[in-house]
């Protein structure tokens, strides 16, 4: 029998992590997915880690190179796929219980080709933003919704077939996949409820290299197993994002001017944060180059 929903997790030797992200798929109230783990050719005991869950459910692919980044391994995954429903989780991210149904609900409620949940990430410093929020209350591709936010119908990938590798782009491949799936004309709907949470790796010198992991150790204790405190946590941010808005009000309006000014650009399917991008990166390839080098990791040829 056919899963409902093909969870794709790409990972590198992060097997310390990976197992927050699985127990947080396990703890989902929608029960019928597939986990696919696709390892670009890890070389620690990632596949140890999946097979101690003993879930007919999951299952674990180590490809014999390692292509650097996670197109490779997610466009492996989607081939490996088999549900109605695709779904992308990042190895360092969790979702909350009600990640699944909140999105599947949105699919079939709005007659959407993608949800897109909102999330929220926990900086270094340990602050904590909203992320994938959408103003226009419609996903425009000049937004940020990383790959633990999405849940799409299998018929997204007659459209968009494939991740690109970063070496093709200035943008991130996440970023990218969105954007073409937003100008084949899918439907992208945001779900407007917050259901994971992001530790990102690339904004954490050296995450990789020490196997950083005393985040995941605190926060999956304190929000998947108290899925309750989420809206402590929630109220938390609101107070920040509160007084930032009363010490920022001259930055918010400028950016306010900003945005009417990139509304129309965007609206023609000419993305301003690939500008910026290009300008900090002028080669193809070198914003991922520079996310591994804060990660610890070695430089791609």
């Amino acid at each position: 029998m056919l899963p409902l929903v093909s969870v794709i997790i790409a990972t590198y030797n992060r097997s310390n992590v990976l197992s927050y992200s699985i127990r947080s798929l396990q703890a989902q109230t929608v029960t019928d997915w597939e986990l696919i783990v696709v390892g670009d050719a890890c070389t620690d005991n990632t596949a140890d880690v999946v097979a101690q869950f003993q879930d007919d459910r999951i299952r674990f692919i180590n490809l014999p190179r390692n292509i650097g980044e996670q197109s490779g391994p997610n466009n492996v995954g989607m081939g490996e796929a088999r549900g109605a429903y695709i779904a992308f989780l990042n190895h360092d991210d969790f979702w909350f219980p009600d990640h699944l149904a909140v999105a599947l609900q949105t699919l079939t409620t709005q007659s959407a080709d993608f949800a897109l949940a909102t999330g929220l990430v926990i900086q270094p410093d340990k602050s904590i933003y909203y992320l994938g929020v959408m103003p226009q209350k419609r996903f425009l591709p000049n937004a940020f919704v990383p790959a633990s936010g999405w849940v799409f119908r299998r018929e997204v990938l007659a459209k968009v077939p494939a991740w690109r590798s970063y070496r093709d782009l200035w943008i991130y491949p996440s970023h990218d996949f969105l954007r073409r799936a937003y100008q084949a004309g899918l439907r992208l709907e945001p779900t407007h409820q917050f259901t994971f949470l992001a530790i990102p790796s690339g904004n954490r010198v050296n995450s990789y290299r020490e196997r950083q992991q005393h985040e995941h150790d605190y926060y999956f204790e304190y929000l998947i197993r108290h899925p309750e405190r989420r809206a402590e946590l929630l109220m938390t941010v609101l107070a920040q994002a509160n007084n930032e808005l009363h010490y920022r009000s001259w930055s918010l309006i400028w950016q306010g001017v900003k945005n009417l000014i990139k509304l129309p650009l965007i609206r023609r399917g000419i993305v301003t944060i690939e500008w910026r991008m290009m300008m900090k990166h002028p080669r193809k390839g070198d914003a991922l180059q520079a996310l591994r080098a804060v990660r610890g990791l070695a430089k791609l040829p």
